[in-house]
């Protein structure tokens, strides 16, 4: 009789348990309150944290602010509103998120941050970050490794080089000066050119790439500030006869499968991007993680989960598109 009691009372147990977890997965809501989802990176990082909520017994939505700062605050109010536990989102304006960030987690709102926070330590609970100036810095060491396997014996100023830069926020700037100072150490480049763009990169990238080429046909360097305008630049530039594919690179920064693609048919002769510097190639994948604190005890003390800084070629890019 005392050992059908305890097996009772196990069952019991043990279903109370998995109610229990049921119902705390019932309750997690992930809201992700992101930039755009017109850009090919940042829907698929969107959408692919959005399924490992979803595979997690997780409910998930996107909302896409389009890099207005009032309109994001607003969603991350209208999220508070419609019972989310948890949050992610990119600050493009991280300063100007403070008050409204302070007030969701006073409502007990975990947020956590992509590539960029407020500085108020109070206003999220994690953030997932790269150094911004190192990534810069690799995506140049790609271009200037480059230049000295394919040119070892240019004379200097000989190879001339674009950046196209996007200095909208203080993290974008550090990776345009680790670019700009890292290129000005390799005495062959010179930089002919800085093309500015602004968040309507998506639309204003193309007519970039043609001024480029209608003022400087010369270039044989181009440096992309990130995926998404190397992609643009390239399917551009490959409309170009006169362009010699065999003595032409492109250098990005950031990496996924998109960008992973075109460097590959470079390797082909189909394409012109011939490296990137990047954060963690995994760290897309580890922000939901993030999130929900599995990386808590591996926080620095402004709260930060760092991602370390690699490099891959369109010779090596095969290892990264095997596992993605």
């Amino acid at each position: 009789m005392k050992k059908l009691v305890v097996v009772l009372l196990a069952v019991l147990l043990i279903g109370c348990f998995a109610g229990a977890a049921a119902a705390d997965g019932e309750q997690n809501f992930l809201g992700i309150v992101w930039p755009t989802t017109q850009v090919e990176f940042f829907d698929w990082a969107s959408s692919f944290m959005k399924s490992q909520a979803e595979e997690a017994g997780w409910k998930a939505e996107i909302t896409s602010y389009d890099f207005d700062t009032v309109t994001q605050i607003q969603q991350l109010e209208n999220f508070a509103t419609m019972g989310v536990t948890h949050i992610i989102s990119y600050a493009g304006e991280p300063e100007a998120l403070v008050d409204v960030c302070k007030k969701l987690r006073e409502q007990g709102i975990v947020l956590s941050f992509f590539a960029s926070a407020p500085s108020d330590l109070d206003a999220y609970d994690n953030v997932a970050v790269a150094n911004q100036y190192d990534i810069g810095k690799a995506m140049a060491e790609n271009a200037i490794d480059w230049v000295n396997e394919k040119y070892p014996d240019a004379a200097d100023g000989s190879i001339k080089a674009v950046m196209f830069t996007l200095p909208t926020t203080e993290d974008d700037i550090q990776r345009d000066k680790g670019v700009r100072e890292t290129l000005a150490t390799c005495p062959k480049i010179e930089v002919v050119k800085e093309y500015e763009l602004d968040n309507d990169y998506n639309n204003t990238m193309p007519g970039m790439v043609d001024m480029m080429m209608l003022e400087h046909p010369e270039v044989q360097v181009v440096v992309c500030h990130f995926a998404s305008l190397s992609i643009q630049a390239d399917e551009r530039l490959l409309t170009y006869s006169q362009i010699d594919r065999d003595n032409f690179g492109i250098f990005s920064g950031d990496i996924d499968t998109m960008i992973g693609e075109r460097m590959m048919k470079t390797l082909d002769g189909e394409g012109l991007i011939r490296a990137t510097g990047t954060y963690d190639p995994d760290g897309v994948s580890k922000q939901f993680d993030l999130c929900r604190g599995v990386y808590n005890d591996q926080l620095n003390e402004k709260k930060e989960f760092e991602y370390y800084i690699t490099k891959y070629t369109s010779e090596t890019i095969h290892e990264y598109m095997e596992t993605h």
